[in-house]
Parts: structure tokens; sequence; C-alpha cells
């Protein structure tokens, strides 16, 4: 009856290591496309990810810009800074991964905002 406790112990502690050290992959290439009140406009972002730590890059037709991401469990976030035609816009993006897709909201500070998804090339 001990062993048999025992065992299911190291089992238990070996299921939750399991858990807590999952982390989600967000490496890669993606075509990602914001939903503005503007309207429509897609852009490629590519992820580097090192552990806990993720760098991008996103290209679109406003230039390349990078930026450092907030990776906890599923849930991702950044911020850059666009050119708004001579005053620095924040960009505040949060969103969920999903596999090869993500989906999430874009904030543009005080200049309004929209929705996004995303799908891994790579």
């Amino acid at each position: 009856m001990r062993n048999r406790r025992i065992v299911m112990l190291g089992i238990v502690i070996a299921a939750l290591t399991v858990a807590v050290t999952a982390q989600t992959d967000v490496s890669g290439t993606w075509n990602i496309m914001f939903n503005l009140e503007t309207g429509p406009t897609p852009a490629t972002m590519t992820l580097e990810q090192d552990g806990e730590k993720v760098m991008g890059s996103l290209t679109s037709d406003q230039g390349t810009f990078e930026f450092e991401v907030t990776l906890s469990g599923n849930k991702v976030e950044w911020t850059l800074e666009v050119d708004g035609g001579g005053a620095a816009i924040e960009v505040a993006i949060t969103g969920t991964v999903d596999g090869d897709e993500m989906t999430g909201t874009v904030s543009l500070g005080g200049y309004g905002g929209g929705d996004w998804t995303a799908t891994r090339m790579e």
C-alpha cells in the first residue's frame, strides 16, 4: 500500500512538472491581418523564441518594426511605435495562441483600434 502511494505521488509530480514547463511555441513566420477602423492592413510577422524570451519583427506597408513579446501560457502581448504623421503612436497588441493560429485585439492609443488574426506560414 505504501509503495503504491509513493508511485502515485511520483506520477503526479512528474505530470505537474511537465505541465509547468510546457511552453507555447510561437516561433516562425506568420501572416497577420489587422482589421482596423481604417480598413484591413496585412503584414508579415517573424517571431524568434528562446524559452520564455520572444523577439519579433513586423513588416507592413508602414515599414518594419521590432519588438519583444510577453508570452504567458497561450497569451501574447507586445507594443510598438509607429509614425502617425509626425507623432509617435503606441500600438498595443494582445492575443491568444491556438496552435498555428493567433487572434486578438489592437489598440492605436487614442486613435481607435480593432482586431487581428494570424496564421503561421512556417
